[in-house]
């Protein structure tokens, strides 16, 4: 795990879970051609807790939306428990990182929580097969990214459509009811990669990554995650960040 942007479609994804609760599935490209890893967001059956994990890496790390907070991403116990992992001394068991997310305000103060992005040329041939119901997005061209963002609503706002659909011509991935009355949107966009993004995904690509007995790996995927100062409020609130990116070859 690493600590360390035209198209528009109207379709949504939800999924049951079992017991009643809620998940979204969505990804870039398509079932049978080339494509992203896939991502899911889902809620426990009445809870208002949100939590997102690539499909992959759902078993070892998680990003949690907790209400009332704080946000964090860490390592599963399911996943510490299996491997025996050892957190270097001094550091959280778990590689825990806790930050405070943006909140919508009634009656219609919107908030976006979290980021995924997903470049262009990581729309690729995988050997894995995806099954089940996943919101597949168009993949974007060359030289761009696109932008999933998760917003909430707060309970009790009137909303025409989903977030952004007519100022920013976002499409739809679905929507989820939280126990306390708010909702959440996860929508998306096509957005020029900027050349910061660029060099990093660059740097990601390039870094030597060892097995655990000091072997190179030639194939990997990474998922880079960070936290931006919200830009929208100077209270101290941050919106968290994945950035999905492959090292050489197919995963």
């Amino acid at each position: 795990m690493l600590l360390s942007d035209g198209l528009l479609a109207t379709f949504g994804v939800i999924e049951i879970m079992r017991e009643d609760g809620q998940v979204l599935r969505f990804a870039v490209g398509s079932a049978i051609g080339p494509r992203s890893r896939s991502w899911r967001l889902w809620v426990p059956k009445r809870k208002s807790d949100v939590y997102i994990s690539s499909r992959r890496l759902g078993n070892s790390v998680k990003v949690s939306l907790h209400e009332p907070g704080p946000s964090r991403i860490a390592l599963t116990t399911e996943w510490l428990r299996r491997t025996g992992y050892q957190a270097p001394e001094g550091r959280d068991r778990r590689l825990a990182v806790e930050w405070e997310r943006p909140r919508p305000r009634p009656p219609r103060k919107i908030a976006r929580v979290f980021l995924i992005i997903v470049p262009y040329d990581e729309v690729l041939g995988r050997e894995i097969p995806e099954t089940g119901q996943v919101a597949w997005i168009p993949p974007p061209p060359a030289g761009t990214c696109i932008h999933f963002d998760v917003v909430y609503i707060p309970a009790g706002a009137v909303v025409t459509g989903h977030p952004g659909a007519r100022s920013m011509g976002t499409g739809l991935v679905g929507e989820v009811q939280l126990e306390n009355g708010e909702r959440v949107f996860v929508t998306w966009l096509v957005r020029p990669m900027q050349e910061a993004t660029r060099r990093h995904v660059m740097k990601l690509r390039s870094a030597r990554v060892l097995d655990s007995h000091g072997n190179p790996i030639e194939k990997s995927g990474m998922l880079a995650f960070g936290r931006e100062p919200n830009p929208d409020a100077n209270d101290g609130t941050c919106i968290g960040t994945f950035l999905d990116v492959t090292r050489k070859g197919r995963t």
